[in-house]
């Protein structure tokens, strides 16, 4: 049973806290697509933005589990915050794991986490780029300033969490002749940012995940945290890879439990006129809420089982991957079913924009679009699969 430990159980009762008050302003930010400063003001205040940061670096030291259940209740109340906030968890877990940048650039970061609740993302993708996952040079440019200094220029999209940036881990092309590609830390402060209010989505519409514009903003050499390129690939350590597919997960499996909770609470209550009961007692609704439950449950097991995995064997890790692309693509589907589910129990009422369960119905469909997505991980599988009878042929 999860939380299994009185560590565990100490930050799942914060996001609890969190999210029974935030639950009540959901709608506002996502029917008028803004973002909720407000839901992050008292995150900070809570402590919540530096659960994973290491207890060597003044955080709470949680580990994927922990944050896992964090998030699925934080889903529950708000998608959007959840989705919103696992991107800010995950880059902070995944170095955690790692350990890839500069000692001073990685001080820096959790440190200001911890003392002021800095935010940190990556930001990667472009309007013709798309993601970085499917190759291709990012347009985003550093050019040579002087021994030790850059110019950074280009258009960024997706930036979730863009309008409380801190720090932005971003991809750029250096123009130097390399051929590199470099990932750099960004200060959002910095002179030459802007936000372009782009992001007007269906799902998740209150991410703030606008485009951010770089122009002419100087670049310490300080600021690399590492280079690379086709012929010089940057090791990329296995460790640190389950953070986003199981953040997003637990965020978007919590939404779904509320869509469940959302379509069992309308069958009790709803009686058609001239019904001797509520519709709860017609064995077809009865039967789509026993779907509802077991799919719950089984997404929620196979889920947090996994994340456990991930933390008990980390010397099985590289054996590991394949599932944790599965397990995120099968969550998505499930919470996606379950929503389906709730719908049609509920019928057109849930359609209608001042009931929640339209917005966890849209919600859920964003994942679809995250990495890993199903056909790559389905490749990932296969070739885990095939390479290892290889070998043992």
């Amino acid at each position: 049973m999860w939380p299994n430990s009185k560590k565990q159980e100490s930050i799942v009762e914060t996001a609890k806290v969190i999210a029974k008050e935030i639950a009540p302003t959901s709608h506002h930010f996502d029917l008028n697509a803004s973002f909720p400063t407000e839901h992050f003001d008292l995150m900070r205040e809570k402590g919540y933005l530096k659960a994973c940061i290491p207890e060597n670096y003044g955080g709470m030291g949680h580990g994927i589990t922990a944050m896992v259940l964090s998030q699925y209740e934080i889903g529950k109340a708000c998608g959007s915050t959840a989705v919103s906030v696992g991107m800010h968890h995950q880059v902070v877990g995944t170095e955690s794991e790692t350990h890839q940048w500069p000692q001073k650039i990685r001080s820096k970061i959790f440190n200001d986490v911890v003392r002021t609740g800095a935010v940190t993302n990556n930001i990667a993708s472009e309007p013709e780029l798309g993601s970085p996952r499917g190759g291709g040079r990012p347009s985003t440019s550093l050019t040579k300033l002087n021994d030790t200094e850059w110019i950074l220029n280009g258009r960024k999209t997706w930036s979730t969490l863009s309008p409380v940036l801190t720090y932005a881990m971003t991809l750029a092309a250096v123009e130097d002749g390399s051929g590199d590609v470099a990932r750099i830390v960004v200060d959002m402060g910095s002179t030459g940012i802007s936000i372009k209010e782009t992001w007007n989505s269906m799902s998740m519409r209150a991410t703030g995940s606008h485009d951010i514009v770089f122009e002419n903003v100087k670049i310490s050499e300080k600021d690399f945290i590492s280079r690379s390129n086709p012929q010089n690939p940057t090791p990329v350590s296995t460790n640190g890879t389950a953070w986003f597919p199981m953040l997003l997960s637990g965020a978007n499996l919590g939404i779904a439990h509320s869509a469940r909770n959302y379509a069992i609470e309308f069958a009790l209550k709803r009686k058609p006129t001239g019904a001797t009961g509520t519709i709860s007692d017609i064995p077809h609704i009865r039967e789509q809420i026993a779907r509802m439950e077991s799919q719950l449950l089984r997404g929620r097991r196979n889920l947090l089982s996994c994340c456990e995995d991930w933390e008990s064997y980390p010397n099985d890790r590289k054996e590991l991957s394949p599932e944790v692309s599965m397990v995120k693509v099968q969550t998505i589907e499930t919470a996606i079913s379950i929503t389906d589910l709730a719908m049609r129990i509920v019928g057109a009422v849930g359609l209608d924009k001042d009931k929640p369960l339209e917005r966890y119905f849209r919600d859920v469909r964003s994942g679809i679009s995250n990495p890993p997505i199903e056909a790559r991980a389905l490749q990932q599988l296969a070739t885990h699969l095939l390479n290892k009878e290889t070998q043992t042929q």
